[in-house]
């Protein structure tokens, strides 16, 4: 495979434009930061799709090998480089042409601007807890951007889509990232249950410990948070009817904040 095939068919691409790196190439900071950040999305979307994308889980030692990426070709002219699979296995480059396509429908909200709306529509928790999970890693490479490397913007393609350009993220998109920060979106309608133990008046929440011992906040109504209040059980347990709260960055299905729309006291003390 001569240096050309390896760079129209590299998985990813990603392109660092900026008039100083005319002068000299892009600082070994600013690119083992984004290439990280490239490589731990794919192994978000591995789990992701395998339903597994929870906190501190990470893909064991033989599907990291088959998840690996390694430069292919770096064109010093534009300063590109082609991301391709370390693995020559057909089965495993085509599993990883699947997951670019599955990263690249993530990252495309946080490009286009629209990834508060794409995330919250998403029915398939799975793939909404992606999407949400990635800030973290998308603001990693947009940050590289007007930082002391000389990169005024960066641009993502997948030569093995078809797609020169994926997404071309510039300073405005800095901006917006940084918007998203504290931003929420809330998951699936379901219900959980577990037992009150603290209560925080001027917020209208409330903490619970469910099965297990983990603990969840839960954002009520007035109404439901003041019956709650004067409950004359003390640690009741109570059936809460609502949707989960997830913030941008967090990579996790498990859930510790939740919004209830109806809640229901459970007379029998037994979990």
């Amino acid at each position: 495979m001569n240096q050309r095939e390896k760079y129209e068919n590299g998985l990813f691409t990603v392109r660092f434009i900026g008039d100083e790196l005319k002068l000299h190439g892009v600082n070994i900071y600013d690119l083992s930061h984004s290439l990280l950040a490239i490589q731990r999305i794919v192994h978000k979307a591995h789990l992701s799709v395998e339903g597994s994308l929870v906190k501190g889980a990470f893909p064991n030692k033989e599907i990291r090998q088959s998840l690996a990426l390694q430069i292919g070709e770096r064109r010093r002219t534009s300063d590109a480089f082609a991301l391709v699979p370390i693995l020559t296995d057909p089965n495993v480059q085509e599993y990883l042409k699947k997951l670019a396509d599955y990263v690249f429908s993530g990252i495309a909200g946080y490009y286009v601007g629209d990834v508060l709306d794409r995330v919250r529509k998403e029915k398939n928790q799975d793939k909404q807890i992606f999407i949400g999970s990635i800030y973290t890693e998308v603001a990693n490479i947009v940050n590289r951007i007007d930082a002391s490397g000389g990169v005024e913007a960066i641009s993502l393609g997948a030569p093995a889509l078809n797609q020169e350009t994926i997404a071309a993220f510039t300073s405005d998109s800095k901006i917006y990232l940084s918007k998203l920060k504290n931003e929420t979106f809330l998951g699936n309608y379901q219900e959980i249950k577990g037992r009150v133990y603290k209560l925080y008046p001027a917020s209208k929440i409330i903490a619970i410990r469910r099965s297990g011992g983990r603990t969840v906040s839960i954002f009520l109504s007035d109404t439901d948070f003041d019956r709650i209040r004067y409950h004359k059980e003390s640690n009741p347990l109570f059936l809460f009817k609502g949707r989960p709260r997830y913030q941008f960055g967090v990579e996790t299905k498990i859930v510790s904040e939740f919004e209830a729309d109806e809640i229901e006291y459970i007379i029998d003390n037994l979990d």
